[in-house]
């Protein structure tokens, strides 16, 4: 073995994964039906006439102030509406904007110590604000000692924020037959989430819209341990068509309610996207239905900005996204506004107990 450190490192990863056993299977944590992923099960996307309409929704948030007991964050949902390649007007305004600060609070129960966390919304305006979840749908409580983790934390307004948009979305901008694209997979994470995309999976199915979810990035792997939509990709080598769909998955637990595709949108696209739709309104189409839906995509996937990607989404990324030189701006906002209150001059230590190693940084890079 030779005494370099990293070709040793990248040499034994390569052989680890270059293992030729193959199991080419979704490995499912739940009790959902898993299909074979092989060449014969790939179904081509067909061109459509009259692509649907669809809207796309998505959400951004940025951290500006942080400390052990609060959280500052800015918060940003968008929907867009296409038809085919042509751009829909909205009836309303398509940007919600908020800031949300969340606090712990510690108190003792049975013995124990608890931390809870409450969530306050702060609109851009009333128009926005009819838009927000309500806020006791965000507290939460845990017994860990680490406070205020932010990661999860930062999004949590933001993400409740999307499913309250996108019910609206269907309430005012929809009609039957037509399409909701929500940004990642159905899948919630947070608590009173299921409460949120139930609301909006039971007014879809009222309505006959129908609701999918489209994941840029996926961590799903095969039984065999190797990254889900690069096998996919492999496998599709051997597919003689371009545009194409493959049954991965039908999730069946209460808070997961999608059927999950691979799709590949362009024939000369280099990227596969985990893909689902609601599992009830899957299980009624028709052949021809579920290829009117991935058409309609098809359709809207060939903007050379990121070819194969739906042209939608990409708009809803860019007006919904917070930038870094946005977050700047806002920090100085609140900092001026911290300055006019007296109280916040003690209160600045909370915020310089997270700072030092960002200012650290700032000396050393």
């Amino acid at each position: 073995m030779s005494e370099d450190p990293v070709k040793n490192m990248i040499a034994e990863l390569g052989a680890h994964l270059s293992q030729k056993e193959h199991s080419d299977i979704v490995l499912n944590n739940g009790n959902g039906k898993q299909f074979l992923i092989a060449p014969s099960e790939f179904v081509e996307i067909k061109s459509i006439d009259s692509p649907r309409k669809i809207a796309f929704v998505d959400g951004g948030d940025g951290p500006l102030e942080e400390s052990p007991n609060f959280l500052i964050t800015i918060n940003r949902v968008y929907f867009s509406l296409f038809q085919g390649k042509k751009r829909i007007k909205p009836k309303a305004n398509p940007r919600v904007q908020f800031f949300s600060s969340v606090t712990s609070n510690i108190t003792t129960v049975k013995g124990k110590k608890e931390v809870s966390y409450n969530t306050r919304l702060f609109p851009h305006s009333t128009e926005d604000k009819k838009y927000l979840p309500d806020e006791s749908d965000l507290t939460s409580s845990t017994e860990s000692t680490s406070v205020l983790q932010g990661a999860r934390l930062n999004s949590l307004g933001r993400r409740f924020a999307e499913w309250q948009l996108a019910i609206h979305v269907v309430e005012s901008e929809l009609e039957k037959g037509d399409m909701l694209v929500m940004d990642g997979s159905l899948q919630t994470s947070f608590k009173n989430e299921t409460k949120y995309a139930n609301r909006l999976y039971d007014l879809a199915i009222s309505k006959g819209v129908i609701v999918c979810g489209l994941a840029k990035t996926s961590r799903l792997i095969t039984e065999s341990g190797h990254p889900l939509l690069a096998r996919v990709a492999e496998i599709a080598e051997d597919v003689p068509f371009g545009r194409w769909y493959v049954k991965v998955a039908e999730e069946v637990s209460g808070d997961d309610r999608g059927f999950m595709l691979a799709v590949k949108f362009h024939e000369k696209s280099r990227y596969v996207f985990r893909f689902e739709i609601l599992r009830e309104q899957f299980s009624l189409m028709t052949p021809d239905d579920l290829n009117s839906v991935l058409g309609s995509l098809a359709e809207n996937s060939q903007d050379v900005a990121m070819i194969g990607y739906p042209y939608g989404a990409i708009d809803a990324d860019r007006f919904a996204q917070v930038r870094r030189d946005e977050l700047g701006m806002y920090q100085g906002f609140i900092l001026s506004e911290k300055l006019r209150d007296p109280i916040w001059k003690r209160l600045q230590k909370y915020s310089a107990s997270l700072s030092a190693h960002d200012t650290l940084n700032g000396v050393t890079s």
